[in-house]
């Protein structure tokens, strides 16, 4: 088999793969994310509505572990985050903050059971290899809701989410082979130094 055709079936199965577990849940599209990477962008992937009852709004639980949730706009639908108060200040970056993001809460027009839902949303994550992360969502369809917050516990192999009843959608921080910016900040800041140093002189 040629490197291009193993490929080409490489990817099918995992298109394959994907679409049977999105046949019957909701998940992230990308679950494996480099940890400690900034401005990951997510697709949240809504295969169905709620037996044949259409989807008319979803809400998403922003994780503890993050620190914040840029939604893309969709069209036809809006865009509503909601806050929640801390009960004690915390440290992100230089700021102090007070309150975080709690939902993030789509709504709009109806999503027919024959069409997948795509709900694509930007946010960055902890420098934590092998941690897991979580973003629960209650999906409606008029007066009906499915809650897909069902988890494992941390000692159990992530796999065995799909064997709940109602799966929470997840992420799974892998170690980065290489940094984000193509080298460590320490040093594009030491040769931004020595640049600024030779321009002077």
């Amino acid at each position: 088999m040629n490197s291009r055709l193993r490929i080409s079936v490489l990817a099918g199965g995992l298109a394959l793969g994907l679409a049977s577990a999105a046949n019957a849940h909701i998940v992230i599209t990308n679950m494996n994310q480099p940890a400690g990477w900034e401005g990951a962008v997510l697709t949240l992937l809504i295969p169905h509505g709620c037996g044949t009852a259409p989807t008319t709004s979803v809400r998403m639980k922003v994780p503890e572990n993050v620190n914040v949730i840029l939604p893309e706009p969709k069209q036809g639908w809006d865009i509503k985050i909601t806050k929640r108060k801390l009960d004690q200040p915390k440290k992100v970056g230089n700021r102090e903050i007070t309150e975080v993001q709690d939902e993030v809460i789509w709504s709009g027009n109806s999503l027919s059971n024959d069409n997948a839902g795509l709900f694509t949303f930007v946010t960055n994550f902890p420098d934590k290899p092998g941690e897991r992360i979580y973003f629960k969502t209650i999906q409606t369809c008029g007066a009906i809701e499915e809650k897909w917050v069902d988890t494992v516990k941390p000692e159990e192999e992530i796999w065995r989410t799909w064997l709940n009843a109602k799966p929470s959608p997840f992420v799974v921080l892998v170690k980065p082979a290489q940094p984000q910016l193509f080298a460590t900040m320490e040093t594009i800041m030491g040769a931004r130094k020595q640049a600024m140093a030779a321009e002077k002189k």
